[in-house]
């Protein structure tokens, strides 16, 4: 018996030492790449974070479910999140259409969420989610200013490229010729591709996730010459390796610029952990991860304490200085980015 009872005081002093919040990422499929490399951003400055004594004494630990960037699979694994890990606090999606299936379910419980997706719809999904990713209307703001006077959009039938190409339509200052739209799992985008290429623009704009791939090495077999844009996911060391020298010159909107001095430690530490260098959406929620820390320390899983605190914040992070407006957007500077020599740099 006593045996027994010293069991069962060490099995309490370990679950009162430690603090649960949950993460939803697209950790297998075509899109893993992204979720795999803000995994690795989370647990980086979960180590910071527990290392410099966590959150009031208790360790940051992080439930970790795959939604595939699946709206499907993504609300049966917020359901497990909610319901048999019992947290109060969810990282993610990166997914918009996971964002936005899911956030009924959370507001319901006032479960917070701190997302990073592009969907403008997130803006009005709840009083509970806030996101460390800019809009897409601050994203194709940028790729409106450009001056050309005619463009093509080929989008796939997604959430996500869905509201960029929305956005870029509502945004651009020229004339829009073509509005062509595929499958993401299509392998053969030719057809749309043609059609785009008969009415000769001057830009054509790409919003998709990994299947940019597939349309700009399409793009080129056709002889289409027109500037090829595409949405923030084209920047990922798979792009690179998959188009090559075909990447050269693709113009997208992003929102980290790596090299500057207040993003300098985090990627040696990102490198020095990983072997790689860090990927744009890493730092986004590197820096979120320790904006809810900071809130948690203030309101252990008080929601609206932690609300409250999230719309009063002025974080400087790896991504800029942070605040969060009335719908918990971001503030966080954007940049034009292309492809230049095999890296991506300032365009």
């Amino acid at each position: 018996m006593r045996s027994f009872m010293l069991l069962l005081l060490l099995v309490s002093c370990t679950v009162q030492d430690e603090m649960t919040i949950g993460a939803l990422l697209p950790l297998s499929g075509p899109n893993a790449v992204y979720g795999i490399e803000i995994q690795n951003a989370i647990e980086l400055a979960r180590n910071e974070i527990n290392a410099a004594g966590g959150i009031n004494g208790q360790q940051l630990k992080i439930r970790y479910e795959d939604d595939q960037a699946s709206p499907v699979v993504g609300v049966n694994a917020m359901q497990k999140l909610l319901t048999v890990d019992n947290v109060h606090v969810v990282l993610g999606s990166w997914s918009s259409g996971v964002v936005l299936a899911t956030a009924p379910i959370t507001e319901q419980q006032n479960v917070l969420v701190m997302a990073s997706a592009i969907a403008p719809a997130i803006s009005d999904a709840g009083d509970y989610v806030f996101r460390i990713q800019p809009s897409a209307h601050a994203y194709t703001a940028l790729s409106a200013a450009l001056t050309y006077k005619t463009a093509a959009i080929l989008h796939a039938n997604t959430e996500f490229a869905t509201a960029l190409k929305d956005a870029f339509l509502q945004d651009f200052q020229g004339i829009v010729v073509a509005v062509e739209v595929y499958e993401e799992q299509d392998r053969d985008v030719r057809t749309q591709l043609t059609r785009i290429k008969e009415e000769m623009p001057e830009l054509l704009f790409i919003a998709g996730y990994q299947d940019t791939i597939t349309v700009i090495t399409q793009a080129h077999e056709l002889g289409i010459t027109a500037q090829l844009l595409a949405g923030p996911p084209f920047e990922s060391a798979a792009t690179l390796a998959a188009l090559g020298d075909l990447a050269e010159g693709v113009l997208y909107p992003y929102h980290f610029v790596p090299g500057e001095a207040r993003s300098r430690n985090y990627e040696r530490a990102y490198y020095e952990q990983y072997g790689t260098p860090t990927g744009g959406f890493a730092p986004l929620m590197y820096d979120a991860t320790h904006i809810i820390a900071h809130t948690l320390r203030a309101c252990q899983h008080n929601t609206t304490c932690m609300v409250h605190a999230l719309h009063e914040i002025r974080y400087e992070g790896v991504s800029g200085t942070i605040t969060f407006d009335e719908n918990g957007d971001p503030s966080i500077p954007l940049v034009m980015k292309t492809v230049r020599d095999g890296v991506f740099v300032r365009a």
